[in-house]
């Protein structure tokens, strides 16, 4: 029997897991990437769209780690981009995934011919076509820089700059700089223009949720709260509770400006926890603490010499930076692709109108990390193409894709329309396990009762969907055991007690809670205390 043929176009992070997951599926694969190297963005360009000089991960190295491939224990738990780099240089290398892929090649088009795509490329020399019986998408949004429109923007005499073209501070002494946008790298470029600049300003259109990198009571990464058995509960209590604990940390720390301006920010999001995407870095929370640097609404308009908010306030301006993302693109695509719904596409992979292509590593989680994610968007992808797993009919694929879509506007009101491809992070990778077949079963890991804890009250992370099932991997009960059980990283007993009062805390409500609230959704009028995620 021949084997099925896969194209994987562009291999960064997420077209190396889905060259390995299709590989792991036995198929016979061919990745184009048109720059001569590996890595992606996380490759450091200057000029060129990439991670600025200093740019350091925002999650953990444990949550952000592949399944079968741990980082190196002397990696400290948030990695430069060099380390980032280099571990993604390291599992290709591991798995021998360089053989398959063709650099300094763009794809033209992929058209379709008959049960089978055309895809067409062009590296320096000459125009290509191959036959594939599947596509894989796995370019990332990284292309083109998307601008809002602000009015009068023509007529302002500085500079705009997308913060993909940032690169370091070096220029900017002296300067009055505007930067546009709360994410990770607003966040993180303004705490670099605060060390040198005359003035900063943020400019937000709305508040945003601010997560600590590393838990300030407990030395451990932020990114280490996000366990199973929280989402055993219903939706409305545990967006209660984790507010809850917000304001007893604020509480705890109300003489502290740096948390002042957190709860400001929070309170101006309008919502919870888990109902927006998460800031994973508080780096700029003491940086907007300094004098020199300022909190600002939304921008009206532009002058010749600044801008002028929505409160009506002025200031003069040198330079502009926009942490505004990227166009959502495809033009190899045989359909109209720009600005499109992710939240129309199958589990974020698939397009109903677009068969045996698959869209990888485009999920955005609200917390996490996209690792995992992606990880886990790729071996299904790749259990589909291989013929292992089916997907749903046409017309039930539709109704579950309206769904989800409702599901994600119901729990995600503040940000549904505008991150269309935010997903939950630990229920979206569950409903991914339980399509692959790789949903960690209870009952198998009785007898590792350090992994069971760990797949119960720990973090979740990507060697959970290694140790049952579809592709299961002994080594993933060794990583667990390993790097997954975190009181033993804590240092004095009143931090390991804080920790396993917060584990059990978590673990025994969705224990006990569980089979409560599920009697109670099958009442009349109880659907809203349906868990959020079966046992």
């Amino acid at each position: 029997m021949n084997k099925k043929k896969v194209a994987v176009i562009g291999a960064g992070l997420a077209g190396l897991v889905t060259i390995k997951s299709c590989l792991e599926e036995n198929m016979e694969v061919q990745a184009f990437e048109k720059s001569p190297y590996l890595g992606g963005n996380w490759k450091f360009k200057d000029p060129g769209v990439s991670v600025f000089r200093n740019t350091e991960l925002t999650s953990s190295k444990y949550l952000t780690a592949f399944s079968d491939f741990p980082m190196p224990e002397t990696y400290p738990h948030f990695l430069t981009h060099q380390q980032y780099l280099e571990y993604l240089l390291s599992y290709a290398r591991h798995f021998d995934l360089e053989r398959h892929i063709t650099f300094e090649t763009s794809v033209e088009s992929v058209e379709r011919k008959g049960e089978k795509w055309l895809v067409r490329v062009r590296d320096h020399h000459e125009t290509q076509e191959y036959e594939f019986d599947t596509v894989a998408v796995c370019t990332g949004l990284n292309e083109e820089w998307s601008f809002p429109e602000i009015e009068n923007m023509q007529a302002f005499k500085g500079d705009f700059i997308h913060s993909s073209a940032y690169k370091d501070n070096s220029s900017f002494h002296g300067k009055k700089v505007v930067v546009i946008g709360g994410g990770e790298s607003g966040g993180d470029i303004l705490n670099e223009l605060s060390q040198v600049a005359d003035k900063v300003t943020l400019s937000l259109r709305r508040g945003v949720f601010i997560m600590p990198k590393l838990d300030p009571m407990m030395t451990l990464p932020g990114d280490y709260f996000h366990h199973r058995a929280t989402y055993h509960l219903p939706p409305s209590l545990y967006y209660a509770i984790e507010t809850g604990f917000q304001k007893l940390f604020t509480l705890i720390n109300r003489q502290q400006k740096s948390w002042q301006i957190r709860q400001k920010l929070i309170d101006l999001s309008g919502g919870s926890y888990h109902q927006q995407f998460i800031t994973k870095s508080d780096v700029f929370m003491d940086a907007l603490a300094k004098p020199q640097v300022d909190l600002k609404p939304a921008i009206r308009s532009f002058t010749t010499d600044g801008v002028v908010f929505s409160d009506g306030s002025k200031i003069e301006a040198d330079t502009v930076i926009f942490c505004s993302g990227f166009k959502v693109k495809f033009p190899f695509l045989p359909i109209p692709s720009e600005g499109w719904d992710w939240g129309k596409l199958y589990k974020k992979i698939f397009h109903p109108d677009l068969p045996n292509i698959g869209f990888v590593g485009f999920a955005r989680p609200n917390i996490g990390a996209m690792p995992p994610v992606t990880e886990l968007q790729a071996r299904y992808f790749a259990a589909v193409a291989s013929g292992r797993v089916s997907l749903p009919e046409l017309a039930e694929m539709e109704l579950i894709i309206a769904q989800d879509a409702q599901k994600t506007a119901k729990f995600k009101p503040l940000v549904a329309n505008r991150v269309t491809g935010i997903v939950s992070f630990v229920p979206f990778m569950y409903e991914l396990a339980e399509l692959i077949g790789c949903r960690p079963v209870l009952s198998e890991l009785v007898k590792r009762p350090k992994v069971l804890w760990s797949v119960l009250f720990g973090t979740v992370a990507a060697p959970h969907f290694r140790l049952c099932g579809s592709h299961a991997n002994p080594a993933a009960f060794e990583i667990i055991e390993r790097e997954g059980l975190h009181l033993r990283k804590l240092k004095t007993p009143q931090e390991k007690l804080l920790f396993l009062t917060f584990q059990l805390v978590w673990g025994l409500g969705g224990l006990v809670g569980y089979p409560i609230f599920k009697v109670f959704s099958i009442l009349p009028g109880g659907t809203a205390l349906k868990p959020e995620l079966d046992f």
